[in-house]
């Protein structure tokens, strides 16, 4: 028992010396080696003991602190990339900066040069970093000049505009005349400003009519701006070209009708639609004279403008079946729905026979006209066609024959409404309910013989809400 107790006493004292022992190496490693190869401690404590060359130099690089720099010169890419690190002009150039620097910041500085050195990345980091907010800072400089020249402008053009509002306003209320306004625009520094005196006389234009107009356009075309208008009618922005041809055609209608005639067919759809819709203005006598040489196609937008301008002044509607034959598609359904608005029915046989045209929304807007313009002798017709067309085309027969049906037509209804489809179902429903009394009674006999399958249908329609 006392045996195994020496024995454990004995392996702790050898724990407890180890570490003193690596420590002692540990010690003598680091201490200096004079010139005779042996360490000041060691001569005397112990007998001299030659140390070899190659054992030092295998000490020293393995406490070297310094092996991070010679890896990273071992490196090809690094030899190639970062060789100016290793200059030392350049490391003492950049040390003479701390000269300049407060002395809050020479130690903050010389580190950062020192780990730029000894760690090339962070310098090319720091690099980038310092470029990044120069970049920022120029780019928000530039913003910054730039929104002030912006406002700038914006002010000096707010105070020229005002000056013209007052000459034309003193024009028009008589306290200047003609030649007096002119004189008082025509000032040599005032030549760049012309654009903008344009738009001021475009929006007084809209304002006024009457005498206050005729003032407006004689200054126009005294002061010789159609010559500005016509210029822009040239520019390579279609916002310019268009802005040209609305000027001349509110302002000089004689120079706008040279201009319009090409930009009819013009490749670009904007300018073209302008031209479309500026064409009647211009041309009072034969407004829609350029259906007749259309090529490209005829915006909905475009219609839509034209059919307004001739509402509002009331101007003499042609016979469009001048142009019902037309290989234009957008020319035939546009005077196909002029026939319907302006109820011509002198071209009854037209809107037939277009029932039978190859376009399926051309038969659509036939298959209205003859509801609308309550045509009677389209029934045959629209009987015939019935089967072939589309659901759409469908649809809109029954709603004709809303207005058109009488009771010779209710067997015709009725096959309609033991057809599955949904819509053409609903809409049969609809036609003989409103068609007529007789049509409410045969409907309700109708859905009585289908087991009353047509009741939610019927109910749909009786809802004031739909």
């Amino acid at each position: 028992m006392k045996l195994k107790y020496l024995t454990m006493l004995l392996v702790l004292a050898l724990f407890l010396i180890q570490p003193g022992f690596s420590s002692v190496r540990a010690s003598v490693a680091d201490t200096p080696v004079t010139a005779s190869g042996t360490s000041p401690d060691s001569q005397l404590v112990q007998k001299k003991e030659p140390i070899t060359l190659s054992k030092q130099q295998e000490e020293n690089s393995f406490y070297r602190i310094e092996i991070k720099e010679n890896r990273t010169a071992s490196n090809n890419g690094s030899q190639r990339i970062l060789s100016g690190f290793n200059n030392r002009n350049l490391r003492a150039k950049l040390i003479s900066f701390r000269e300049y620097l407060p002395k809050d910041l020479k130690e903050s500085y010389m580190m950062v040069v020192d780990h730029a050195f000894r760690f090339p990345v962070i310098f090319y980091i720091l690099t980038f970093i310092i470029l990044f907010a120069l970049n920022v800072f120029i780019v928000i400089g530039i913003l910054f000049i730039t929104n002030r020249i912006m406002n700038l402008r914006k002010s000096i053009r707010i105070k020229i505009r005002a000056r013209y509002e007052i000459i034309l306003t003193d024009l028009l209320l008589q306290v200047i005349d003609t030649r007096q306004a002119v004189q008082q625009l025509t000032n040599p520094k005032q030549k760049k400003n012309y654009n903008l005196l344009i738009d001021v006389m475009m929006d007084f234009q809209k304002s006024f009519r009457g005498e206050a107009d005729r003032q407006i356009i004689e200054l126009y075309q005294t002061m010789d701006l159609g010559r500005l208008s016509y210029n822009k009618t040239f520019a390579i922005s279609s916002y310019e070209q268009v802005k040209g041809i609305r000027e001349l055609t509110n302002m000089h209608p004689i120079h706008a009708t040279e201009m319009i005639i090409p930009r009819l067919n013009d490749p670009n759809d904007i300018v073209r639609s302008e031209a479309q819709i500026c064409y009647p203005y211009v041309n009072k006598e034969d407004p829609f004279g350029f259906l007749g040489f259309l090529e490209k196609p005829f915006s909905q937008w475009a219609q839509l403008n034209i059919y307004y301008y001739i509402k509002i002044h009331e101007l003499p509607v042609p016979s469009f079946d001048r142009w019902i034959n037309s290989s234009h598609i957008n020319v035939v359904n546009f005077c196909l729905l002029m026939m319907d608005l302006f109820q011509q029915h002198e071209n009854s046989a037209v809107v037939i026979r277009q029932l039978r045209h190859r376009d399926e929304a051309t038969r659509k807007l036939a298959i209205n006209a003859c509801g609308n313009l309550q045509l009677f002798e389209s029934k045959p017709e629209l009987k015939d066609i019935f089967k072939e067309e589309t659901t759409k085309n469908k649809v809109a027969i029954l709603k004709a024959f809303s207005t058109l049906g009488d009771e010779t037509d209710l067997q015709f209804l009725e096959e309609i409404l033991r057809i599955g489809v949904i819509p053409i179902r609903l809409e049969a429903c609809r036609t003989l309910y409103h068609m007529s009394e007789s049509g409410r009674v045969h409907l309700e006999e109708v859905n009585h013989s289908m087991d009353f399958e047509l009741t939610p249908f019927i109910d749909h329609i009786k809802d004031p809400r739909n």
